[in-house]
Parts: C-alpha cells; structure tokens; sequence
C-alpha cells in the first residue's frame, strides 16, 4: 500500500498537510507525527487547517505551527509546494473551506485515511485501510516502512491519536494491531499518564455542558434509540467551547437498551452537526451515507441544514419509521 506514497514522498521536498474540520486528536497527532517525520528527513512542511487546534492537543505542538485557513494562509503555500497530504478524511465535505483552495489547485493530493467512502477524484494516491483504527496507526506503519525513527515526538502523537480513537482501547475497533503499537510506543518513552491527562482533562465549563445535555436525552419507548442535541446558546450558558462536546455522546451510549445514538450539535452557518454511534447491530456508516456523511461502521457523522428541530425531526423521524441498516 505504501509504494506509491514512500516514492513521492522521496522524490519531493515541499508538503502541506491538512485534515478534516473541528479535528480530533487523531487528526492532529496524524499531522504532527507525520510532519515530525517529513522534516527529519530535509523535508519543508506547512500544515493548514480549516478549523484551529482543539485545546487538548496543542500539547503536540504550539498554536503558530498548524495555520488556519484563511487566517495567516496565503495561497503561495500551495503554489509553492509539490505535494498536498490528506489525513484522517477522504471525503471534501469534510475538509472544510480549505478544501475548496484543495481542489482549484493543481497541486498533486495523497490521501492517508481509515475512514470509508473515498470521493472520486478525492486524491491521486489513496493509502485507505479501513481496519486500521486510526489515521495514526497508518502514519506509525508508514514511518515503518519507510526506515524511519520513532523518535519522542512522533511516538507521542501517535499515542494520542490511538487513545483518541480506540477510546483508550475500550471501543470495538480496539485489535492486536493497536495493542502492539501501544506497546512499542510505551518503549519509546511516551508517558501514557501524561498524554490521557492531556487528551481527556475536563474544562468546569465541560461539566457544566455535560448536565445541560443530558437533560435534553430522549428516547424510543424501546430504549433502542436515543438522541440529545447541544446550541450555541447552551456552550455559552455553560462557558464551554464546541471541543467541550467531544465525548458526550458515549456516555447515552451506554445504556444497555441503546443500539443507536445520536447527537445533534449547532455549527456556524446554521446548520447541525450530528454524531451517529453504534453499539454494534446498527450500521451507522451506512445511515449516514443518506445524508451524504461518512465515517464507520460503528461511528459516523454527517451534517444536516437547517435548525436544530428541522435536523431532529428530519433524522429521528426517519430512524424511527425507517429501515435502519443493519450489521
């Protein structure tokens, strides 16, 4: 798989690398591990965001080394580089703005991502393992193989893009792969301690979201399906930011009776974002593919138009009445 990406690698000098918007810890520690690993080798890397840094990961690196686009981009950064590298999302929905600068460059793209439902044309070299259960795992392989050291920095960014997306192995994505790549990176010094600490700490504003969610918890009579939303309106009652919602919508999907969750969250620009997670007989990629989202079998995501009650009811509605796509 990674021929074709460790040959352009060697034959160009100038990258940029992005990911998806609002980025998660393995977005992030995808980028930096990746970048880490660019630069030992005399390589020159810009990496631009659509959306900034979330608080819990600028322990990987300072807030000035991840541009946001526009804010500080200018557009000689693509027009100087040779290679555009696509982390952690393969879809342009979910690049955010600076994926429409992407794809008006003429620049050449590769694509390392575990995600399902590649775009055409979404890249030239696509590196896709959708068993892999993060992006990081498929930069750590790649560094591999291509002779590289793990070095401090790399070994613990790609530690918190595992624990980011195995929920510190307690999700189902969680395999012998991941355990020995834990394990190596633990032998190179990462301090497992440390980087939970910083990945999952709690802001009082958090907790305080945390209350006003859950009290907006319905349910099915079954108990099969349950849903919760968060606005604007409550992350500012709460003095809580957007990454203050990361996580929230495990804690409904532990109940026992649940196999379906869903969390509708208010985004700029008026519409809902809505997390989908799967307790296993539900397949929640597949449900989001309808509204034009992707991610995997047991955690996806799209975004719907509109307010928030328009995104429930258009959503729940057809959960409710619907077939829902099974496993």
């Amino acid at each position: 798989m990674w021929d074709a990406v460790a040959k352009r690698i060697r034959d160009n000098n100038r990258f940029v690398l992005t990911t998806h918007i609002n980025p998660d810890g393995d977005a992030i520690g995808s980028e930096i591990a990746l970048a880490a690993f660019l630069e030992e080798l005399g390589k020159e890397v810009v990496i631009v965001n659509s959306s900034p840094t979330p608080l819990n990961s600028i322990f990987m690196a300072p807030p000035e080394r991840i541009l946001v686009y526009p804010d500080g981009y200018t557009p000689s950064i693509l027009d100087n580089t040779d290679q555009i590298i696509i982390l952690d999302v393969s879809t342009w929905g979910h690049l955010g703005p600076f994926g429409d600068a992407i794809k008006e460059s003429s620049k050449p793209r590769m694509c390392i991502d575990h995600h399902q439902g590649t775009g055409d044309g979404f890249a030239d070299v696509l590196a896709i393992d959708t068993s892999a259960a993060a992006a990081g795992v498929l930069v750590y392989e790649l560094i591999k193989y291509m002779g590289g050291d793990i070095t401090p920095r790399i070994a613990d960014a790609v530690y918190a893009t595992v624990i980011t997306d195995t929920g510190t192995f307690r999700f189902s994505n969680t395999d012998t792969r991941v355990f020995k790549i834990a394990a190596e990176l633990s032998g190179r010094g990462v301090d497992p301690f440390t980087i939970h600490r910083h990945m999952f700490s709690k802001t009082r504003g958090a907790v305080r979201l945390l209350g006003a969610v859950l009290r907006t918890m319905e349910m099915t009579d079954d108990g099969k399906i349950a849903w919760l939303h968060v606005t604007e309106d409550m992350f500012r009652e709460s003095d809580a930011t957007y990454d203050d919602s990361d996580g929230l919508i495990d804690v409904v999907r532990a109940i026992e009776s649940v196999e379906l969750c869903m969390f509708f969250k208010e985004i700029d620009g008026g519409n809902v974002k809505v997390s989908l997670r799967s307790n296993g007989s539900v397949d929640v990629f597949e449900l989001a593919k309808r509204y034009g989202g992707g991610g995997h079998r047991m955690a996806a995501g799209m975004t719907i138009n509109g307010s928030m009650d328009q995104a429930i009811e258009k959503v729940v509605d057809n959960c409710k009445t619907g077939e829902l796509p099974r496993v």
